[in-house]
């Protein structure tokens, strides 16, 4: 009853803290927020409060390789929105992630490795990330209240589908990004297919602080002290989510680290960065 009662209230949460920061600094910082482990994080805590720490290892485990079906989700999206409607694109990410974790499940994945492959999963879709037409729709509707509502309902759904099935499946059923793709769902209705593409390229860039918050959970569960391995989380995916933040904005920093020959002018050049934190 309280995993129903937190999905409930974490997910349209964090879809409302996406959508203000997309209303206020665009599609992309959007993504990149709703990207972050806002209601994973705090449920998987109480989860542990609530069944102990194995259950919650089983289901953050879980939830980590399912990190692998929801790259496939972002790009099945990214990909369908160019030529479908945003209902039948939404359709088709969802039977892309039943047809990704069902295979997923399959398999069992040592943390570090569902880890790592995670890691390189994201990195390579925004490698190889569509090109936009930059055809956005100015003026859409945010729709607020069909986003809350929507998340809120289609978090409820997974639970009653998934709930019964154990911490594996459950965590792999927690991997679906609801609160990414309703938000790409109402902004490709709202701002078209270029607009929501964006915005999962944030997601994307976002997750990299999303699978490394959630393999700190899952190893520092060890210790047996939930609270320790929320605060540990919390704190790596910040620190990750500043590096995201660095790298994308600061382009000195970028060439230096994809270029070592231009290590030593780049750090002669390079100004003191000034970090204003977003959110």
């Amino acid at each position: 009853m309280v995993f129903v009662v937190l999905q409930l209230i974490l997910v349209p949460l964090a879809v409302m803290t996406g959508t203000l920061a997309q209303r206020r600094f665009g599609h992309a910082v959007g993504g990149l927020i709703i990207g972050l482990p806002l209601a994973s994080l705090p449920m998987l805590l109480l989860i542990a409060l609530q069944r102990g720490t194995t259950f919650a290892t089983s289901m953050s485990n879980a939830d980590l390789i399912g990190s692998l079906a929801e790259v496939v989700v972002i790009l099945v999206y990214v990909l369908a929105s160019r030529r479908l409607s945003p209902t039948p694109t939404l359709l088709s990410a969802l039977v892309a992630f039943v047809l990704g974790a069902g295979v997923l499940h399959l398999f069992t994945f040592p943390t570090a490795f569902a880890g790592v492959v995670s890691v390189i999963a994201f990195a390579s879709a925004l490698r190889v990330w569509p090109a936009r037409a930059n055809e956005i729709v100015e003026g859409g509707r945010d729709r607020l209240m069909l986003r809350i509502s929507l998340s809120g309902g289609f978090g409820l759904l997974v639970l009653i589908l998934a709930g019964p099935m154990g911490p594996g499946f459950t965590g792999l059923a927690a991997a679906l990004p609801v609160s990414s793709l309703v938000m790409a769902f109402v902004t490709h209705q709202s701002h078209g297919p270029d607009a929501s593409s964006r915005l999962l390229q944030g997601v994307a860039r976002g997750s990299f602080a999303y699978v490394a918050a959630i393999f700190t959970f899952t190893e520092a569960l060890a210790t047996g002290s939930a609270w320790t391995a929320f605060v540990l989380s919390l704190a790596v995916a910040i620190v990750v989510q500043s590096a995201t933040l660095i790298w994308d904005t600061q382009p000195a920093v970028k060439r230096a680290l994809t270029s070592p020959s231009l290590w030593p002018r780049v750090l002669l050049e390079q100004q003191p960065i000034a970090f204003m934190a977003r959110h």
